[in-house]
């Protein structure tokens, strides 16, 4: 059995016991103010937190606001920064080496005037153009075919051929063009 220290008598116990207890005491202030300042920095960090939020958003926003231009929102195109590089094009297709429009060797898809047009009014021109003289029976020298496709359901479209001639003038020799309607603007045309 190992040595034992003796048993304190009754005095010293007591001295012991007061001395413990004061020593406990003191553990507990200590504990106390511990505690106290734990809570006050945890109320601190949770108001730094708070606050660091607050100024993440506010960064967050001014960063939006910088980042705006013609392209991101409704602003107009002048109030873009002229000192600010355009963004790039976002597009992830490359380029393919051809020019635009229609390629070399590609069928054109040109309206294509028709050989038998349902209907064919003529635009004589009536009188000279430079001198007045009537040109009712003069000889055609010229015509240009102009025609227009009506799209009637179901197809196929109608078509009226304007076949606009140019007259030789008996009287002076000059040749006068006759005038198609003003709606017909080009050789081959849907609708007026």
């Amino acid at each position: 059995m190992p040595d034992l220290p003796p048993e304190p008598a009754g005095e010293e116990l007591l001295a012991l016991v007061a001395t413990l207890r004061a020593s406990n005491a003191r553990l507990r202030e200590v504990i106390e103010a511990r505690d106290a300042q734990l809570a006050a920095a945890s109320a601190a960090l949770e108001a730094a937190e708070a606050r660091m939020a607050a100024l993440s958003e506010r960064v967050a926003e001014m960063e939006r606001r910088l980042g705006k231009d013609s392209s991101t929102s409704s602003k107009p195109p002048s109030s873009d920064s002229p000192y600010k590089k355009k963004p790039r094009d976002r597009s992830l297709r490359g380029r393919s080496g051809r020019k635009p429009g229609k390629q070399p060797g590609a069928e054109s898809s040109t309206l294509r005037q028709v050989a038998d047009p349902d209907e064919i009014i003529v635009c004589a021109p009536a009188d000279c153009g430079r001198c007045g003289a009537d040109l009712g029976g003069a000889p055609v020298t010229g015509t240009q075919k102009l025609q227009e496709f009506e799209i009637v359901p179901p197809p196929p479209p109608r078509v009226t051929e304007y076949q606009v001639q140019g007259r030789a003038c008996g009287r002076c020799g000059a040749v006068s063009a006759g005038q198609a309607p003003a709606w017909i603007t080009g050789r081959a045309q849907y609708g007026p």
